[in-house]
């Protein structure tokens, strides 16, 4: 089978869409299937060193978000894909590529226009699917912009059948496949044609030479995606950890190499997390879902500060709600509070047990290979019909 991937058109790329269709790529080529990208740099680069044949294109960037991010909207309009023209790019692109390639199935995460060209096609599309595109709780009830490019984009091909971005997004791939499992997004358990397949393993693994020993109460942190990385978070990340008496390792936007602050901070560029993540003792991130579903699926309870962002909202309270970790706002990082937050994801039993439990639910989930048996049987369901 040959399959095209379509990730999300970010002129910056985005790590969580890019890793996910990686893990099912590399499990799909294991298979013997050929897999084929269309992706913008910094993504197009991930994929070439990943030995995948990558078809390039100018993502969309947008004037970023100037405010909390409260639905899909906000994320597309940041992006500047309430262009019409945009669209029609792209679209003209996604032509010239499926003519080129001849794809049996399209794998979409986050592209708005792939539901279009496939049918255009007539080649069966699957979508990666989160609360966040569902357009029963994504819909603006008075419409947008982005409603109104979308519906004609559609309308030759879905005619009446999109009114809404989220309809285009989501709605009218022939499958969907949930990157998680149905007690974290209980909202998608009706989707028809929907598969929850579980956590998809971290794919762009380096070794752990160089680090330091572990101590024993070793707590991660992954600031370098949400802006925390100042001066004064880090003096709070270091006080805290102290008062709390576990070793924060942290990563940020640093120097390229380990980095000692204090007795119980260290910093660093990168750091394995699914190799570090069972020796830790807790986890604090900006709940995305990738790291929340990394930090399940290891056992390891976790505080989540989402800030103002609607989807890592949505992650940090089903953290929260499985009894696996903690809510966090942006006044919780000072020291009088965080410590204490580190010292109870380090030592909550009960927390801990909530965590076993998520985790047993997720090792039975199928992860990479069960996305690829969606792909295979919509393949299958495409020859018959």
């Amino acid at each position: 089978m040959r399959l095209l991937f379509m990730p999300y058109p970010s002129q910056s790329g985005t790590w969580g869409s890019t890793v996910y269709l990686l893990a099912i790529a590399r499990e799909a080529r294991r298979r013997g299937h050929e897999v084929i990208f269309q992706a913008c740099a910094p993504a197009a680069r991930l994929l070439s060193d990943n030995g995948f044949p990558v078809y390039d294109f100018v993502g969309a960037s947008g004037p970023g978000a100037s405010g909390a991010v409260d639905d899909i909207y906000d994320v597309l309009t940041a992006l500047g894909m309430d262009d019409a023209a945009y669209w029609q790019y792209l679209l003209d692109q996604e032509r010239t590529v499926i003519e080129e390639v001849g794809p049996d199935v399209i794998v979409a995460d986050m592209r708005p226009t792939a539901a279009v060209s496939a049918r255009r096609s007539g080649v069966p599309l699957v979508n990666l699917a989160s609360f966040g595109t569902d357009p029963r709780t994504q819909r603006r009830p008075a419409g947008h912009p982005l409603d109104d490019i979308a519906r004609d984009a559609a309308r030759e091909y879905f005619g009446d059948a999109v009114d809404s971005l989220c309809d285009l997004l989501f709605w009218n791939a022939d499958r969907k496949i949930a990157t998680s499992f149905p007690e974290f997004e209980p909202e998608l358990r009706d989707v028809p044609g929907l598969s929850y397949i579980g956590y998809l393993d971290g794919t762009n693994r380096r070794g752990l030479d160089g680090l330091p020993p572990r101590p024993e109460r070793l707590v991660l942190a992954y600031l370098s995606t949400v802006g925390w990385h100042s001066a004064t978070m880090v003096r709070s990340l270091a006080r805290s950890a102290e008062l709390a008496g576990v070793q924060v390792w942290c990563v940020t936007n640093a120097n390229g190499r380990m980095e000692q602050v204090s007795d119980h901070l260290w910093l660093a560029d990168y750091l394995p997390l699914d190799e570090l993540l069972p020796e830790a003792k807790g986890l604090l991130f900006h709940g995305g879902q990738g790291t929340a579903l990394a930090a399940l699926f290891h056992a390891v309870p976790s505080i989540a500060c989402p800030g103002q962002n609607y989807e890592r909202r949505y992650n940090a309270d089903r953290v929260e709600a499985l009894g696996c970790g903690v809510h966090a706002s942006t006044l919780d990082l000072r020291p009088s509070a965080l410590s204490g937050l580190l010292a109870r994801i380090a030592d909550d039993p009960a927390m801990r047990e909530s965590a076993r439990a998520a985790q047993a639910v997720l090792r039975t989930m199928p992860g990479p290979a069960g996305a690829v048996d969606v792909l295979d049987d919509l393949r299958q369901a495409s020859v018959a019909g």
